[in-house]
């Protein structure tokens, strides 16, 4: 998980007291206006002087970081910030604190973007009173769209969440239906009772009851004709390795039409890959960087030695691999390997310069 950056604005004196207390817990970068600049201590570190209006530097910098902190009045920064949005899901949290440190307030991105936890931090260290109000903390029902966020889940996009989100607050019954992932996620207690590891398994009674549903999957298949019809929010948890085998100078196509082929004949979640994995004597290939890079995802590499452990009959025996790379095979036993002894669920597939095999990586509990 990537580190997320913070940045803090103020404009007031009476702020920078409040600044050099987060400094010593919080890494963040702080903007002042130019005529504070004799103010700042030296020991308060990675500190920006800003000239000309204040709604320059959010023009040009709110995007940049994950955080933001505002020392001044919510109605201030309300109007600073409210040209530069753009929606719930890309725009950075922003707490506001009052120039007495008494309050602070989760203005923005406070579900999605972790705004209302960055708060919590921020009014733990001032001693501050946390001012939330989205509708889930206030009344303890779970945040929708924060379920696997440590974990970095994709959610489908879809409208789903405003709809499903208004149910739990009326304390409509939500069930869960995890096909793989973690066993520990946000939330997951709160449903525990309505938590189900197939649709199949799911009684009649309870799919009728049940106003919605979360499902948690790998899978890109759509819903069964049982759920009625029901709003249901997908999550894509980070459970696939993607096995691969290549001949030199392949392209970064190849592997992309490929990879597109394999997932679609086998309705598997793009979202849910979580690493490529080769063999080390590929370490460099620039092309596979580049596939790799496009879509986020790491590369791990095995050895010949640590491929060719897998046993045989998990892993198809290539004697023309075995020659090249001393490996029996590369795709499949890297899959298995990288997926940390997990399921093989789809067997090699191949084009003219590539093979590819996934591997599942198994509930972790």
């Amino acid at each position: 998980m990537r580190n997320e950056t913070w940045a803090a604005v103020l404009i007031s004196r009476a702020g920078l007291r409040l600044i050099e207390r987060l400094r010593a817990h919080k890494v963040f970068d702080l903007w002042i206006p130019d005529r504070l600049r004799n103010a700042v201590l030296p020991s308060m570190g990675s500190t920006h002087i800003y000239n000309g209006p204040l709604k320059d530097l959010v023009r040009d910098k709110f995007h940049a970081y994950d955080h933001w902190i505002f020392v001044m009045s919510v109605g201030a920064v309300v109007r600073l910030i409210a040209p530069v949005l753009r929606n719930k899901y890309s725009d950075p949290s922003v707490t506001v604190l009052d120039d007495a440190g008494h309050y602070a307030i989760c203005l923005l991105s406070c579900h999605g973007r972790g705004g209302n936890q960055a708060t919590y931090d921020v009014a733990k260290i001032l001693q501050a009173i946390p001012v939330i109000t989205t509708g889930s903390e206030s009344l303890g029902v779970p945040a929708l769209d924060m379920i696997g966020k440590e974990w970095e889940w994709s959610l489908d996009p879809s409208t789903t969440i405003p709809v499903m989100s208004r149910m739990m607050l009326d304390n409509e019954p939500i069930g869960v239906i995890q096909e793989s992932g973690p066993l520990h996620w946000n939330y997951r207690d709160y449903f525990a009772s309505r938590l189900y590891d197939s649709w199949t398994s799911v009684p009649k009674p309870v799919m009728d009851e049940m106003k919605g549903w979360i499902w948690i999957t790998h899978r890109h298949v759509p819903p069964p004709d049982t759920t009625g019809n029901k709003p249901i929010l997908i999550y894509h948890p980070k459970v696939l390795s993607v096995g691969i085998g290549f001949s030199r100078n392949t392209p970064p196509e190849d592997f992309e039409q490929l990879l597109v082929q394999t997932f679609t004949e086998h309705h598997l979640a793009v979202d849910s890959v979580a690493q490529l994995a080769t063999i080390d004597i590929k370490q460099g290939d620039l092309a596979l960087r580049t596939f790799a890079t496009s879509h986020g995802w790491p590369v791990v590499y095995f050895s010949a030695k640590e491929l060719n452990t897998v046993v045989l009959h998990q892993a198809t025996h290539n004697p023309h691999v075995f020659h090249v790379t001393g490996a029996m095979a590369v795709a499949e036993p890297a899959a298995i390997l990288a997926a940390q002894g997990g399921d093989l669920i789809v067997r090699k597939v191949k084009s003219e310069r590539v093979t590819m095999a996934v591997g599942l990586l198994n509930a972790l509990g």
